[in-house]
């Protein structure tokens, strides 16, 4: 059972969370965020040192729930290729059910607030075995016959995560002739195709036979 302390810091994260996806990181005020958890300005930055720390709080929050669902819907699958497949749309996905991420690349397009918590604490070496494990999935799809034997296993991972960012440029990108969900669909499966293995040559037709 979870300590008061616990359920106090869980309510400031979810209210937190509401605020940032409403106003943004620089409109949203602890004190507002207090009020509506019910506690005292003081108790939140007994919980969060500052604005920054109470963002970066949110982000590990999330993080934990995508990763169950990641783990559910994407990790256990068994074909390489088709995990990538799926690891793509699990982001779109993952981005469209979360206005929050939306709101702050809006806010700051130059990703620096996105980026200071990317390289804080323990994120940096996250960010390490993610690409090495992404890596690790395209040896094993070269190896299992499903990619490309040519492809660059270092510089893919990076191209996957250039593609995620689709999402939020679509209007831009089709200048609305063409919906959001349509767009990202042609995008995994173009992708897709891309790095995909040639289909093994069939046997000739009786029709290229008889021309000999």
């Amino acid at each position: 059972m979870a300590s008061s302390s616990e359920l106090r810091r869980e309510r400031i994260l979810q209210v937190a969370k509401g605020h940032f996806e409403r106003f943004g990181f620089r409109r949203t005020r602890i004190e507002d965020i207090a009020r509506e958890a019910g506690i005292a300005k003081g108790a939140v930055y007994l919980e969060f040192e500052s604005k920054e720390a109470l963002l970066a709080g949110v982000f590990d929050l999330m993080g934990a729930e995508i990763g169950c669902r990641w783990a559910a819907e994407v990790a256990s699958i068994d074909s390489p290729r088709e995990r990538l497949r799926a690891m793509l749309r699990f982001a779109y996905a993952e981005l469209a059910r979360n206005p929050f991420f939306e709101r702050l690349i809006r806010e700051d397009p130059e990703l620096g607030l996105v980026r200071a918590l990317a390289e804080a604490g323990d994120n940096p070496r996250k960010g390490d075995a993610q690409l090495a494990q992404l890596q690790d999935w395209i040896r094993e799809g070269i190896e299992r016959g499903e990619l490309r034997a040519n492809l660059d296993v270092e510089t893919v991972p990076f191209v996957l995560s250039a593609l995620r960012f689709v999402h939020y440029h679509t209007e831009l990108a089709t200048a609305g002739r063409l919906s959001r969900e349509r767009l990202l669909d042609a995008v995994v499966d173009v992708f897709i195709a891309g790095i995909s293995a040639p289909a093994p040559a069939g046997p000739k037709s009786n029709a290229s036979r008889s021309k000999r």
